[in-house]
């Protein structure tokens, strides 16, 4: 944001509400990340700071961004050195390094929540499940002379809210399936991870398309303990060795029906559990390698991964990203990168909120509180119940268009943080 200079006072005390977003950013974009270019017209700190302003800005092409990134936001840019450098491989790998030091260096201020589950405390446990978008213009077709939406990876922690892209699927031409990218990306993933934080066997959650029995296996034969909860597929043929028990006092286990030890052809044991929704009534059957947690939480895990759902759904709804910037698999990687990216930015800026300046999504938490004593009442219509364990789940993580809204206008308008915090506070008490 080009703008008269403050002295050093003024910065640190009263800065422009981007630069209080992009602020953890920076710090470890300048301190943390090996082979940030600094120079230049277009160097990195400049290249990230326009690529969150673009997912932010609701603009309809590279174009009509760059037209307002020097109309309003003051920025300057050749419209060349901007989509070179949505080619630029090196610019992607700072990406995906920074937004995993971002990621590992914040997740633990951030409210875990899964706190309410204390056996899940040094677990990592991440939804998986690719997001679809509109190809590039310029997009080539597949062989059938037909266009292909382009597909990326994502993972998302269920502890603190924090996203990465794990990798592209699909694009330009091209089709493919989820899962042999999982299998090729989650294992370097997983031992960057382990490096990172030495974390325990993580738990990654996703739908039937993720079932690969020999995958899941080898990843306990070769030690690397990664597990996984899905759903049965209905032309899976297990062999039933034995029937577990389990604590039918324990709330978490409401629902819960059966509890099965199973087995396949070249497999490891697994469990099946079986689960009715005391409140809807509809009947599931979990599939999982995760073999030391109650019954009832592997299936409120499964039914939390619809988290990653409405995170894609404020991508595509509230920040309007429906549409890749150009073409080829680097441009789609960064694209994917700056999503991921962006959105950790604002989980954090809302936790800094919520930590320093006790301001919190109010009328979020109120709506859920209307919505559970709304739920109650038609199931005891319907002679049924809601789950007691309903209470104790964390509230969604989804950003809300009303907190995006403030921030989008704030960055527009070039509005200083204090002035920021006064709009926020106002929005996130009630609903326009």
């Amino acid at each position: 944001m080009r703008a008269t200079p403050l002295s050093s006072s003024q910065l640190h005390s009263n800065p422009r509400l981007l630069d209080q977003v992009l602020a953890p950013a920076v710090h470890l974009l300048g301190n943390y990340v090996r082979g940030v270019y600094r120079e230049g017209p277009l160097d990195d700190f400049r290249f990230v700071r326009l690529g969150i302003c673009r997912v932010l800005s609701q603009a309809a092409s590279g174009r009509d961004f760059l037209q307002m990134a020097r109309e309003v936001l003051g920025e300057e840019v050749a419209r060349a050195s901007f989509f070179d450098s949505l080619h630029c491989p090196r610019r992607s790998k700072v990406l995906a390094d920074l937004n995993a030091e971002l990621v590992t260096r914040n997740r633990s201020g951030l409210e875990d929540l899964l706190a309410r589950f204390p056996e899940l405390k040094g677990i990592p446990v991440y939804a998986v499940d690719g997001h679809h978008i509109d190809h590039a213009v310029h997009s080539p077709s597949d062989r059938k002379g037909g266009k292909v939406s382009a597909n990326n990876l994502y993972l998302l922690c269920l502890h603190s809210g924090l996203l990465w892209n794990l990798g592209a699927v699909q694009g330009d031409g091209r089709h493919s399936h989820e899962m042999p990218v999982f299998r090729n990306q989650v294992v370097p993933w997983l031992l960057t991870e382990k490096k990172r934080r030495g974390a325990a066997a993580p738990i990654f959650i996703g739908d039937p398309a993720f079932v690969d029995k020999v995958f899941w296996t080898r990843m306990v034969l070769e030690g690397r303990r990664a597990r996984f909860i899905t759903r049965t597929k209905s032309n899976m043929k297990p062999t039933i060795y034995s029937s577990y028990g389990w604590d039918r006092k324990n709330l978490v286990n409401e629902g819960v029906e059966a509890d099965l030890s199973v087995g396949f052809d070249g497999a490891t044991t697994m469990r099946i559990i079986r689960y009715r929704d005391p409140e809807s009534g509809v009947n599931y059957e979990f599939l999982t390698s995760v073999m030391d947690l109650e019954p009832g939480l592997i299936a409120l895990l499964y039914l939390s991964r619809w988290r990653i759902e409405k995170l894609f759904d404020t991508t595509k709804n509230k920040l309007e990203e429906t549409k890749s910037w150009a073409v080829g698999p680097v441009a789609q990687e960064i694209r994917a990168h700056l999503v991921a990216l962006t959105h950790n930015l604002l989980v954090l800026l809302r936790g800094e909120l919520a930590r320093e300046h006790g301001i919190r999504e109010e009328k979020v938490e109120q709506k859920r509180q209307g919505q559970l004593i709304q739920r109650q009442a038609q199931a005891r219509a319907m002679g049924r119940t809601v789950a007691a364990i309903q209470k104790f789940l964390p509230v969604a993580i989804q950003l809300t268009a009303q907190f995006i809204r403030t921030l989008r206008n704030g960055i527009l308008l070039g509005m200083r943080w204090a002035r920021a915090l006064e709009l926020l506070r106002a929005s996130t008490k009630c609903y326009l």
